[in-house]
């Protein structure tokens, strides 16, 4: 796979910013052809889209929590072929979890690996909480929560991806 070169990249960042634009609007925006838009948006979409959302006002759809689960694994020091089993037990169980976001595996501040989940309410953070403890307790030897109200007073600046894609301009 070649790499993305500058069309690529800007046509990346525009349908960040709104992926809801047509090729025309963003040929349009960035000053080439519509034909052009098209065959490299087909291009990034098969290599490095990995796809389309929407972002929702979280509190007018009855989530009212959002939680960053921290955790230690007990396979930092395990040998490969135990530290796969324990990898894939933790992705087939985070895969199975509408509320899930994001899980990453990383390091740093004494935790392994970090979630972000979403929740209707407290009784629903604690009981994916209890459900998280206890089916990864092989897999899992400490995790600690950080959770945050989502009503639009205690939002400071709302997840999105158009702010990246404003970083990257000159």
């Amino acid at each position: 796979m070649k790499k993305l070169d500058s069309i690529d990249y800007k046509i990346l960042f525009e349908l960040m910013k709104n992926s809801r634009r047509s090729d025309r609007q963003l040929a349009k925006t960035l000053k080439t052809s519509q034909p052009t838009v098209t065959r490299r948006r087909i291009k990034l979409e098969k290599n490095f889209i990995e796809g389309y959302t929407v972002l929702p006002r979280w509190e007018k759809i009855d989530f009212e929590l959002v939680a960053f689960t921290f955790v230690k694994t007990k396979i930092r020091y395990a040998k490969s072929e135990e530290r796969e089993r324990a990898i894939r037990k933790a992705r087939e169980w985070f895969m199975k979890q509408p509320n899930v976001v994001f899980a990453i595996g990383g390091h740093g501040m004494g935790w392994d690996g970090v979630c972000i989940s979403l929740h209707k309410s407290y009784s629903d953070f604690a009981e994916f909480i209890r459900k998280h403890d206890s089916e990864l307790s092989d897999v899992i030897s400490e995790s600690q929560s950080f959770i945050a109200d989502m009503h639009p007073v205690t939002i400071i600046k709302s997840l999105h991806f158009k702010y990246l894609a404003k970083a990257t301009e000159k």
